[in-house]
């Protein structure tokens, strides 16, 4: 049996959040965690950090960034400092948001074992009973599969599966009885909640930089899975997201494109990651593109329709722009900062 103080936990945080990190960090300790890894994404926290790192010396270790790399960026440098400890064998990933349940840790080691038995290359990833689609997978027993023929995760076909679930589960089977499988399997995962062995690493590498923020997380993961390995989404390791719901809830809306102060490079990279991924996944080009039409119509038209009184033209005009470059780039696979090169990822 791995002992908790060989589990480490790498934690990626930024702008000011550190009243958040901070009950992350007390949640990880009370679980007996061996070490904390923070990396400061340039975050506005600083002095709060470097006392806490005080505090909590030996236990804890703080990775100052002098800019902000976006997640794929601070998620590497953390798992390469984890790795360089011999003493660590099991990572936790946290968003600086994500408080593990009583006793999560423990629980993630016995199913490690139980796993392990008959396989080799898995990784375990807690649930999130705030997300539609956890609690669908873990009450259902289905598996959790990108979309084949999606447009940044809007296909036609989904929409009336989601319709067929809701009307011949949702109303027949969870009314008459409380269905609940205890892991379900999924193809890709949020970092957040991600629960593996060090050695997972040699065989997957790290999170790709060029992503910078954005479906780097669902491409890191992926390759697990497409590599033979398993992930098993636990009903009985939970995570809260402590930060939900909140000002990011809206942020990664849909109508955030319409917000004068919208980050545009957000904008930016959600589409042109989500573009750039979903390209493996495109089985009928016919069938993609009329996903794509349909999209970007509800967007641009119908969307803007009922948000013409909360936007300028000629900001529209420009985010419509931003879009299809997005787009473009995502289907030429363009990565990196591009035309970012010099703008901030502020909170």
């Amino acid at each position: 049996m791995i002992d908790k103080s060989a589990v480490f936990s790498v934690i990626i945080t930024y702008g000011k959040r550190f009243y958040l990190l901070k009950q992350v960090v007390n949640a990880c300790i009370n679980e007996g965690i061996g070490k904390i890894i923070v990396v400061d994404n340039c975050s506005e926290n600083r002095e709060e950090l470097q006392n806490l790192e005080k505090i909590l010396s030996g236990k804890l270790r703080v990775i100052y960034l002098d800019r902000n790399t976006g997640s794929a960026g601070g998620f590497k440098v953390g798992l390469e400092e984890a790795c360089k400890e011999e003493k660590c064998q099991q990572i936790l990933l946290l968003d600086d948001d994500n408080i593990p349940a009583q006793g999560s840790i423990q629980r993630a080691l016995l199913l490690w074992n139980y796993f392990k038995t008959s396989e080799e290359f898995f990784a375990l990833s807690f649930l999130r009973k705030t997300w539609v689609n956890h609690l669908w997978a873990i009450k259902l027993g289905l598996t959790m599969k990108f979309s084949t023929d999606s447009f940044v995760g809007f296909g036609i076909k989904d929409v009336l599966l989601r319709l067929i679930l809701v009307y011949k589960y949702t109303r027949k089977v969870m009314k008459k009885r409380e269905t609940l499988y205890p892991i379900a399997l999924a193809e890709a995962s949020p970092y957040g909640g991600l629960f593996f062995n060090k050695t997972i690493l040699q065989k997957i590498g790290f999170p790709d930089e060029k992503f910078i923020l954005y479906a780097d997380d669902t491409e890191f993961t992926y390759r697990i899975t497409e590599k033979g390995g398993k992930i098993y989404l636990c009903s009985n390791l939970e995570i809260e997201d402590i930060d939900w719901p909140s000002e990011r809830t809206r942020r990664n809306g849909i109508h955030y494109f319409y917000q004068d102060n919208a980050n545009e490079a957000k904008i930016y990279y959600f589409t042109r990651n989500w573009v750039f991924l979903e390209r493996k996944f495109v089985r009928t080009r016919l069938i993609y593109n009329v996903n794509l039409i349909a999209r970007l119509t509800y967007n641009f038209g119908f969307l803007y329709l009922r948000n013409v009184h909360k936007i300028r033209f000629k900001l529209y005009k420009r985010r419509v722009k931003l879009i299809w470059k997005a787009i473009c780039d995502g289907q030429a696979g363009n990565l990196g900062k591009g035309v970012f090169e010099n703008q901030e990822l502020k909170p």
